[in-house]
């Protein structure tokens, strides 16, 4: 598609910028790539402004801290949402009726041909969206009434499950109906493409955007160019985790590997090391930390790359969620080699044996990780393999051609 008129608009509840965690990694990846066909502005919202007023590549971003714009009665509301049709407690967290009101001023000053919605929880403001002719793609970067159900299979008590129960009608009302307004959706896997087509039978178009990652970035990593951390210095049995702890499937993962699976690798080799890395750990991870000179949890980096050039091995040991999982990506990019858990591989052309190992207990997530410290030569060759892909089938070059194919159809007449 040769063009540079096109001005695209993207909708997102956290600032896109700088990447840290999946669901900013995908919205720079598609402001990256929509940027090659004209102008992109970025309207964001969240309940915290950022100390700084720009994005690199973006013509227009205005931000939007709705924690501070929200008035009283806006605020009892929330508390109330279960009153409210087709309100849910997130999708109210980066909703102000003023923010609403400075996103309608900027689609009438910026004028896109084109607005992508990331994630379910802007729904609130599609609403504002609607009073304009642009075509709306739902970029659903989780397919949430899955997850939600994933999270929340065994509330402690009747007034958890009774809150659970009202939640999930609720978020599987708001994903279909978002569906239904939009011109098109996203999925980030065709396993999630398969999901939503059976969970909300409909006519609009369904296209498989794959996360991706720009390559170059992580080149230092396998090179050497980009080192460990000083205080991390190399250690040839590394096991590094990274993830967004707070996020459910992820903190069952972290949890699992300071309490199960590191335990057991130090029975074997004890001078073996787990980093994980990630704002707002669990007080379970942070204990293990404590007591164990050989577990680190970094909190919040700036940069994930020197820990990923400290890792010896990135240990997935996911057992929830959805989409495909970016911290695999960045090991690939990497060149460090993956053991995981199918469901933590689940999206990506992965082949057990060829590019990654696969175990689903604990007993075979260690046995990987043991496998590959005991033979360098089968590690090294699953992390070239895992390059070659990461480069075939999910670099920005080879997924922009899957968002050329699918905003096409909406274009027409619209830019020159």
């Amino acid at each position: 598609m040769k063009t540079n008129s096109l001005r695209t608009l993207f909708i997102t509840r956290e600032v896109p910028y700088p990447p840290r965690g999946g669901a900013s990694l995908r919205n720079w990846q598609n402001i990256n790539i929509i940027n090659q066909y004209g102008p992109v502005a970025v309207f964001s919202a969240s309940n915290w402004t950022p100390d700084y007023t720009s994005i690199p590549g973006v013509q227009v971003w205005q931000h939007q801290n709705v924690a501070t714009q929200r008035q009283p009665l806006e605020k009892v509301a929330r508390r109330l949402w279960w009153l409210r049709p087709l309100a849910d407690p997130d999708t109210d967290w980066s909703y102000s009726h003023t923010a609403a009101e400075n996103l309608d001023q900027l689609i009438k000053t910026f004028a896109p041909n084109l607005v992508i919605c990331k994630e379910l929880w802007v729904y609130r403001y599609l609403k504002t969206i609607k009073r304009h002719s642009c075509p709306i793609i739902f970029d659903d970067y989780n397919v949430e009434s899955v997850l939600f159900s994933q999270n929340h299979h065994s509330p402690p008590n009747l007034k958890a499950r009774l809150k659970a129960t009202i939640q999930l009608g609720r978020i599987q009302a708001i994903e279909r109906d978002f569906i239904r307004q939009c011109q098109q959706v996203w999925a980030c896997s065709a396993e999630d493409a398969q999901l939503l087509q059976q969970l909300y039978p409909h006519p609009v178009p369904i296209h498989v955007i794959p996360n991706s990652i720009d390559v170059d970035y992580y080149h230092g990593v396998s090179s050497g160019q980009i080192s460990p951390p000083p205080e991390l210095n190399h250690h040839s049995q590394t096991i590094v985790f990274i993830g967004q702890l707070s996020y459910p499937p992820n903190t069952v993962a972290g949890e699992l590997l300071v309490t199960e699976i590191y335990p057991r690798l130090r029975q074997q080799y004890p001078q073996c090391r787990l980093i994980i890395v990630g704002r707002n750990p669990s007080p379970t991870m942070l204990a293990a930390a404590a007591q164990n000179p050989g577990i680190t949890i970094t909190g919040s980096v700036p940069d994930v790359r020197p820990y990923l050039a400290a890792a010896s091995i990135i240990l997935v040991p996911l057992l929830q969620g959805s989409g495909t999982r970016l911290k695999i990506l960045e090991a690939f990019a990497a060149n460090r080699p993956v053991v995981s858990t199918a469901k933590g591989a689940e999206g990506i052309n992965a082949i057990d044996g060829e590019h990654l190992l696969i175990g689903n207990t604990i007993d075979e997530l260690v046995a990987g990780v043991t496998q590959l410290w005991s033979n360098p030569e089968l590690a090294a060759k699953l992390a070239a393999n895992a390059y070659q892909l990461v480069q075939a089938e999910y670099s920005w070059a080879a997924v922009q051609q899957r968002v050329e194919t699918a905003i096409l159809p909406l274009l027409d007449g619209r830019i020159d």
